[in-house]
Protein backbone atom coordinates (compact mmCIF):
# COMPACT_ATOMS: atom_id res chain seq x y z
CA UNK A 1 0.00 0.00 0.00
CA UNK A 2 2.87 2.39 0.74
CA UNK A 3 4.00 2.13 -2.88
CA UNK A 4 0.54 3.15 -4.07
CA UNK A 5 0.50 6.08 -1.66
CA UNK A 6 3.89 7.32 -2.83
CA UNK A 7 2.87 6.96 -6.49
CA UNK A 8 -0.34 8.86 -5.83
CA UNK A 9 1.57 11.64 -4.08
CA UNK A 10 3.95 11.95 -7.00
CA UNK A 11 1.11 12.09 -9.49
CA UNK A 12 -0.67 14.76 -7.46
CA UNK A 13 2.44 16.90 -6.96
CA UNK A 14 2.84 19.90 -9.30
CA UNK A 15 5.32 19.23 -12.06
CA UNK A 16 8.53 21.24 -11.94
CA UNK A 17 9.15 23.67 -14.74
CA UNK A 18 11.26 22.13 -17.46
CA UNK A 19 13.54 24.36 -19.52
CA UNK A 20 13.51 23.23 -23.13
CA UNK A 21 16.54 24.14 -25.20
CA UNK A 22 14.98 24.95 -28.53
CA UNK A 23 16.64 24.20 -31.85
CA UNK A 24 17.68 27.39 -33.61
CA UNK A 25 19.10 25.87 -36.80
CA UNK A 26 20.24 22.61 -38.34
CA UNK A 27 23.31 22.04 -40.52
CA UNK A 28 23.01 18.68 -42.21
CA UNK A 29 22.71 16.27 -39.28
CA UNK A 30 24.19 18.80 -36.83
CA UNK A 31 21.97 20.86 -34.54
CA UNK A 32 22.46 24.38 -33.21
CA UNK A 33 20.45 25.27 -30.11
CA UNK A 34 19.51 28.61 -28.60
CA UNK A 35 21.78 27.97 -25.65
CA UNK A 36 24.73 27.37 -28.00
CA UNK A 37 24.12 30.74 -29.62
CA UNK A 38 23.95 32.54 -26.28
CA UNK A 39 27.08 30.72 -25.10
CA UNK A 40 28.92 31.67 -28.31
CA UNK A 41 28.05 35.33 -27.74
CA UNK A 42 29.25 35.28 -24.14
CA UNK A 43 32.45 33.36 -24.98
CA UNK A 44 33.35 35.78 -27.77
CA UNK A 45 32.68 38.78 -25.52
CA UNK A 46 34.72 37.17 -22.73
CA UNK A 47 37.69 36.48 -25.01
CA UNK A 48 37.58 40.02 -26.43
CA UNK A 49 36.95 41.75 -23.10
CA UNK A 50 33.70 43.23 -24.38
CA UNK A 51 30.18 43.48 -23.03
CA UNK A 52 28.03 40.65 -24.41
CA UNK A 53 25.18 41.83 -26.64
CA UNK A 54 22.26 39.43 -26.91
CA UNK A 55 20.34 41.38 -29.54
CA UNK A 56 19.18 39.92 -32.84
CA UNK A 57 22.18 41.13 -34.82
CA UNK A 58 24.57 39.50 -32.36
CA UNK A 59 22.57 36.28 -32.38
CA UNK A 60 22.64 36.18 -36.19
CA UNK A 61 26.41 36.62 -36.21
CA UNK A 62 26.87 33.92 -33.56
CA UNK A 63 24.60 31.57 -35.50
CA UNK A 64 26.66 32.05 -38.67
CA UNK A 65 29.88 31.30 -36.79
CA UNK A 66 28.32 28.14 -35.37
CA UNK A 67 27.17 27.08 -38.84
CA UNK A 68 30.76 27.35 -40.06
CA UNK A 69 31.87 25.31 -37.05
CA UNK A 70 29.30 22.60 -37.76
CA UNK A 71 30.37 22.44 -41.41
CA UNK A 72 33.95 21.83 -40.31
CA UNK A 73 32.80 19.21 -37.80
CA UNK A 74 30.87 17.40 -40.52
CA UNK A 75 33.95 17.32 -42.76
CA UNK A 76 36.15 16.17 -39.89
CA UNK A 77 33.69 13.37 -39.12
CA UNK A 78 33.61 12.18 -42.74
CA UNK A 79 37.36 12.54 -43.26
CA UNK A 80 38.27 11.05 -39.85
CA UNK A 81 40.46 14.02 -39.03
CA UNK A 82 42.29 13.76 -35.70
CA UNK A 83 40.82 15.59 -32.74
CA UNK A 84 42.49 16.70 -29.57
CA UNK A 85 42.15 14.03 -26.83
CA UNK A 86 39.81 15.08 -24.02
CA UNK A 87 42.59 14.87 -21.43
CA UNK A 88 44.52 17.64 -23.22
CA UNK A 89 41.84 20.22 -22.50
CA UNK A 90 43.08 21.05 -19.02
CA UNK A 91 46.55 21.87 -20.33
CA UNK A 92 45.01 24.26 -22.87
CA UNK A 93 43.03 25.94 -20.13
CA UNK A 94 46.11 26.23 -17.90
CA UNK A 95 48.02 27.90 -20.74
CA UNK A 96 45.11 30.28 -21.33
CA UNK A 97 44.97 31.30 -17.67
CA UNK A 98 48.75 31.76 -17.61
CA UNK A 99 48.73 33.90 -20.76
CA UNK A 100 45.71 36.03 -19.94
CA UNK A 101 45.56 36.11 -16.13
CA UNK A 102 49.21 35.50 -15.19
CA UNK A 103 48.16 32.19 -13.70
CA UNK A 104 45.73 33.83 -11.25
CA UNK A 105 42.86 31.34 -11.00
CA UNK A 106 40.84 33.61 -8.73
CA UNK A 107 40.96 36.47 -11.23
CA UNK A 108 40.00 34.01 -13.96
CA UNK A 109 37.07 32.79 -11.87
CA UNK A 110 35.85 36.34 -11.23
CA UNK A 111 35.97 37.09 -14.95
CA UNK A 112 34.00 33.93 -15.70
CA UNK A 113 31.32 34.93 -13.21
CA UNK A 114 30.85 38.30 -14.91
CA UNK A 115 30.06 36.54 -18.19
CA UNK A 116 28.07 33.72 -16.56
CA UNK A 117 30.54 31.14 -17.84
CA UNK A 118 32.13 28.04 -16.39
CA UNK A 119 35.78 27.06 -16.79
CA UNK A 120 34.55 24.04 -18.76
CA UNK A 121 32.93 26.35 -21.31
CA UNK A 122 36.28 28.01 -22.02
CA UNK A 123 38.12 24.68 -22.06
CA UNK A 124 35.66 23.19 -24.56
CA UNK A 125 35.97 26.25 -26.79
CA UNK A 126 39.77 26.11 -26.72
CA UNK A 127 39.61 22.47 -27.78
CA UNK A 128 37.29 23.32 -30.67
CA UNK A 129 39.66 26.09 -31.78
CA UNK A 130 42.54 23.61 -31.69
CA UNK A 131 40.57 21.12 -33.78
CA UNK A 132 39.80 23.86 -36.32
CA UNK A 133 43.49 24.70 -36.54
CA UNK A 134 44.29 21.01 -37.11
CA UNK A 135 41.72 20.89 -39.91
CA UNK A 136 43.13 24.06 -41.46
CA UNK A 137 46.70 22.75 -41.31
CA UNK A 138 45.87 19.34 -42.77
CA UNK A 139 43.24 20.36 -45.30
CA UNK A 140 44.48 23.64 -46.76
CA UNK A 141 48.04 24.54 -45.77
CA UNK A 142 49.71 21.73 -47.78
CA UNK A 143 48.27 23.17 -51.00
CA UNK A 144 49.46 26.73 -50.36
CA UNK A 145 52.42 27.84 -52.47
CA UNK A 146 54.43 30.93 -51.49
CA UNK A 147 57.29 31.85 -53.83
CA UNK A 148 60.35 33.99 -53.17
CA UNK A 149 58.81 36.62 -55.44
CA UNK A 150 55.69 36.63 -53.26
CA UNK A 151 57.80 37.19 -50.17
CA UNK A 152 59.86 39.94 -51.83
CA UNK A 153 56.74 41.76 -53.04
CA UNK A 154 55.16 41.62 -49.59
CA UNK A 155 58.36 42.89 -48.00
CA UNK A 156 58.69 45.81 -50.40
CA UNK A 157 55.01 46.80 -50.38
CA UNK A 158 53.89 46.02 -46.83
CA UNK A 159 56.91 45.92 -44.55
CA UNK A 160 59.40 48.55 -45.70
CA UNK A 161 56.93 51.48 -45.95
CA UNK A 162 55.84 50.96 -42.35
CA UNK A 163 59.34 50.86 -40.87
CA UNK A 164 61.28 53.87 -39.66
CA UNK A 165 64.83 54.22 -40.95
CA UNK A 166 66.19 53.17 -37.57
CA UNK A 167 64.16 49.97 -37.81
CA UNK A 168 65.19 48.99 -41.32
CA UNK A 169 65.80 45.28 -41.65
CA UNK A 170 66.74 42.98 -44.51
CA UNK A 171 64.53 40.68 -46.53
CA UNK A 172 66.60 37.69 -45.45
CA UNK A 173 65.94 38.44 -41.79
CA UNK A 174 62.18 38.47 -42.32
CA UNK A 175 61.84 35.88 -45.07
CA UNK A 176 60.58 33.06 -42.83
CA UNK A 177 58.19 35.33 -40.95
CA UNK A 178 56.69 36.76 -44.14
CA UNK A 179 56.40 33.31 -45.71
CA UNK A 180 54.49 32.15 -42.64
CA UNK A 181 52.24 35.21 -42.78
CA UNK A 182 51.40 34.70 -46.45
CA UNK A 183 50.80 30.99 -45.94
CA UNK A 184 48.40 31.67 -43.06
CA UNK A 185 46.51 34.31 -45.04
CA UNK A 186 46.15 32.09 -48.10
CA UNK A 187 45.09 29.08 -46.05
CA UNK A 188 42.46 31.22 -44.32
CA UNK A 189 41.23 32.42 -47.73
CA UNK A 190 40.98 28.83 -48.96
CA UNK A 191 39.00 27.92 -45.84
CA UNK A 192 36.59 30.81 -46.47
CA UNK A 193 36.04 29.69 -50.07
CA UNK A 194 35.53 26.12 -48.92
CA UNK A 195 32.95 27.21 -46.33
CA UNK A 196 31.05 29.18 -48.97
CA UNK A 197 30.96 26.08 -51.16
CA UNK A 198 29.87 23.84 -48.29
CA UNK A 199 27.01 26.20 -47.45
CA UNK A 200 25.69 25.65 -50.97
CA UNK A 201 26.09 21.88 -50.75
CA UNK A 202 24.76 21.36 -47.21
CA UNK A 203 21.12 21.64 -46.18
CA UNK A 204 20.89 24.48 -43.67
CA UNK A 205 17.55 25.18 -42.03
CA UNK A 206 16.77 28.05 -39.68
CA UNK A 207 14.17 26.90 -37.18
CA UNK A 208 14.24 30.47 -35.89
CA UNK A 209 13.50 32.36 -39.07
CA UNK A 210 14.80 35.65 -37.65
CA UNK A 211 18.31 34.19 -37.61
CA UNK A 212 18.39 33.61 -41.35
CA UNK A 213 20.67 35.94 -43.35
CA UNK A 214 18.78 39.00 -44.48
CA UNK A 215 18.59 39.90 -48.19
CA UNK A 216 20.92 42.73 -49.12
CA UNK A 217 19.26 46.10 -49.50
CA UNK A 218 19.92 48.32 -52.50
CA UNK A 219 22.21 50.49 -50.35
CA UNK A 220 24.17 47.43 -49.25
CA UNK A 221 24.53 46.18 -52.83
CA UNK A 222 26.00 49.49 -53.89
Amino acid sequence: MWRVAILAAIMMAPAEAVIVDRIAATVGIKVITNSEIDLRIRLTAFQNGEKPELNLAARRLAAERLIDQKLVELEMDVGHYPRLPADRGQALLDDYVTSNYKGDREAFGRALAVYQLAAQDVEDDLMKQTDLLTFLNLRFRPGVQVTDDDVRKYFNEKVLPSLAKAQQTSLNEMHTQIEQQLTDERADRELDLWLQDQRKRTKIDYAEKDLAPQPATEATKK
